[in-house]
């Protein structure tokens, strides 16, 4: 997860946090917990408890309170109770970044608050999903799920949480760098939030858009909202939004190298959160603040300052932001010269940042080991200056001796790491394989699900509707000839929406591919992504396999989506082609347009996400994709998978 993603979550924890600044009610809470006497009103209390509890967002906490309601509602006989102990242990993982593994206990949530009706609980399930799935940045899924919770906050009239939804859409837009459409959001949240009087609560939101104005560039709004936002938290003595709504402020200034004012604001970040004694929320401003440090060179009082976020997340078992204090740590010593900790610390950095940035990492390793070794070796020779002539050769003998066993060792030593390097490597792409695998698996098997419960669900009932009201057109008409054309555009506007529903179901999961298979599918979706918008299309596939697995069919359909997508976004193209034919042990899908040219090395650089999706699947399916642009114009991209 990026810096600025990170940040959104911990914002968001804090928000749902809250509470725990009243100390009174959560004592209130516990003289009602010990004095009740029924077990479900019981039950209730302690879930209350868990909420309001003023842990730092400690995952151990959530287990033991999960394992407590769970075990308390069982023998109640009370799901509600039950769902919300999963609700409980989902949020525990997430806190220990297993997003995977909470989200089958968010689902046993939603299925337990659909067999009881409970709306709320529905909501909220499906709001932890969405959140799940945007941590596994799938956004799609989340925001699927995100619109489903909404659509149930809508419905029962709970504006406050619609306002909360959409600032979770938003988040998904930030992530993407899309400010425009999260301030979207966020404005509209904002109006919602000042429309119920809910002054106190806009500190969030405020602080959301002080955000995304600075990553915008637009740092007049930025500080205008982070200032309001700080003035309603003090308003409300709320000493901790305030703190957080400063470190908010530093982290943006240090992602645009602007380290004097972000320095200034994680002072003002932690002097409010000293005032309410949150250390679990210190940890942040004070990242940044070492950031800042580094940044201007002065690496000492950076060393300094991460020392003591990093005593603090030791201290709480914190899991972020673990990265950036081990590249702090990193810097500070590189900065210093002292080049053994240094090493010591990318190496730890290292082995937890992705595939993506290995490469760059690596390369500072061995530079930084390399100025390390030189380092001991100036130490070394000067030790020798320091010594007398006869302790000079007797020592010189020795180091001759060990010289020669050191480089024997050295020898037998580099080619055992080396191979165990090899081996941990082909291990941890074992280990990516499987689990891109796991997500690519479940993500498709999330949209067959959503597709059969549209089609079968929302699609049936729609045709149901039609036929009625249909029958009562025609009844209506009779009595009312004058008011036929209207029952008749009716009839058309909700013709038009069962369609659609079931063009959503078929892009989510398309019934031809299962039916007639891979090539028919390719040809009907090329049909129909292009002709309607006026381009000349031809597909021609010849040698094929008698049969194709599953996820092979599956992995070069969504390919084929995502690279038509670009066509139609990108490329200008008036012609395109797309042949799928046998070559030898492989499979190849060839798509060629006569557009402006793209430049995919361009876009995987950026981490565009349709370019990301395209080389993940490829990679689960053990294939190679190439892309190159063709003369005079247009773009030509090859998919080869085994069969």
């Amino acid at each position: 997860m990026t810096k600025k993603a990170a940040f959104w979550v911990f914002f968001l924890f804090c928000a749902n946090a809250l509470h725990a600044q009243d100390k009174h009610l959560l004592d209130s809470l516990y003289r009602a917990f010990h004095a009740e006497r029924d077990a479900v009103k019981k039950i209730d209390l302690l879930y209350d408890i868990a909420n309001e509890r003023d842990e730092g967002g400690n995952p151990d906490d959530g287990f033991r309170y999960a394992d407590s309601l769970e075990m308390l509602s069982k023998a109640a006989r009370y799901p509600k109770g039950l769902a919300r102990s999963y609700d409980m242990r989902g949020w525990a993982l997430g806190q220990k970044g297993e997003f995977a593994a909470s989200l089958p206990y968010f689902h046993q949530q939603l299925a337990i608050f659909i067999e009881i009706k409970d709306l709320e609980g529905q909501g909220r399930a499906l709001n932890n999903i969405g959140s799940t799935w945007h941590d596994m940045e799938i956004n799609d899924s989340a925001i699927v799920y995100y619109l489903r919770s909404l659509d149930i906050k809508e419905h029962m009239g709970k504006m406050g949480d619609v306002a909360a939804g959409l600032a979770n859409i938003a988040n998904i837009y930030s992530d993407m760098d899309a400010h425009d459409k999260a301030i979207e959001m966020l404005q509209r949240a904002l109006r919602i939030r000042r429309e119920l009087g809910e002054e106190k609560r806009t500190m969030f939101t405020l602080n959301n858009l002080a955000v995304a104005y600075g990553y915008k560039g637009d740092f007049e709004k930025s500080i205008a909202y982070a200032d309001t936002g700080i003035a309603v938290a003090l308003k409300y003595n709320n000493k901790m939004v305030a703190g957080v709504i400063c470190g908010g402020m530093s982290h943006v200034l240090n992602d645009r190298k602007r380290y004097a004012e972000s320095i200034s604001w994680c002072e003002r970040s932690m002097a409010y959160l000293t005032e309410v004694n949150r250390e679990a929320n210190m940890v942040y401003p004070l990242v940044n603040m070492a950031t800042a440090y580094i940044g201007l060179s002065q690496f000492a009082k950076g060393l300094e300052v991460n020392q003591r976020g990093w005593e603090i997340m030791q201290k709480l078992k914190l899991q972020e932001p673990l990265d950036d204090y081990h590249k702090n740590f990193a810097s500070a010593y590189a900065g210093l010269g002292d080049f053994e900790n240094a090493y010591k610390w990318h190496k730890i950095y290292f082995t937890r940042i992705d595939t993506t940035t290995k490469k760059d990492n690596l390369g500072k390793i061995a530079n930084i080991e390399a100025k390390y070794n030189l380092a001991k070796k100036d130490q070394e020779i000067s030790k020798q200056h320091a010594e007398n002539f006869r302790q000079r050769v007797a020592l010189i003998s020795l180091l001759a001796s060990l010289l020669a066993a050191i480089v024997l060792g050295y020898l037998f030593y580099n080619r055992y790491r080396l191979r165990k390097k090899t081996e941990l490597d082909a291990a941890i792409i074992r280990e990516q394989k499987l689990g891109l695998n796991a997500v690519i698996e479940a993500q498709e098997a999330e949209r067959k699900r959503i597709a059969r419960d549209l089609h079968d669900g929302i699609a049936q009932e729609l045709v149901a509707l039609k036929l009625g009201f249909d029958a009562l057109g025609r009844r209506v008409s009779k009595i009312a000839p004058e008011e036929s054309p209207r029952i008749a555009e009716l009839g058309e506007q909700l013709n038009s929406s069962c369609t659609e529903v079931r063009s959503i179901a078929h892009v989510m999961s398309p019934p031809v591919l299962e039916q007639q298979g891979l090539a028919p599918s390719l040809e009907l979706l090329l049909r129909h992504t292009l002709t309607h918008a006026g381009l000349e299309t031809k597909f021609n596939a010849h040698d094929l396999p008698l049969q194709l697995d599953e996820k092979t069919e599956i992995g070069l359909y969504r390919i084929t989506q995502e690279l038509l997508n670009n066509v139609v976004k990108h490329a200008r193209a008036a012609k395109v082609m797309i042949e799928l034919y046998a070559a030898g042990s492989d499979l190849v899908l060839r798509v060629e347009d006569d557009g402006t040219g793209f430049d995919f090395e361009a876009a995987r650089s950026r981490g565009t996400m349709g370019v990301l999706n395209i080389l993940s699947r490829v990679s689960t399916l053990g294939g190679e994709f190439f892309s190159e642009n063709k003369l005079p114009h247009g773009t030509i991209s090859q998919v080869r998978v085994p069969v």
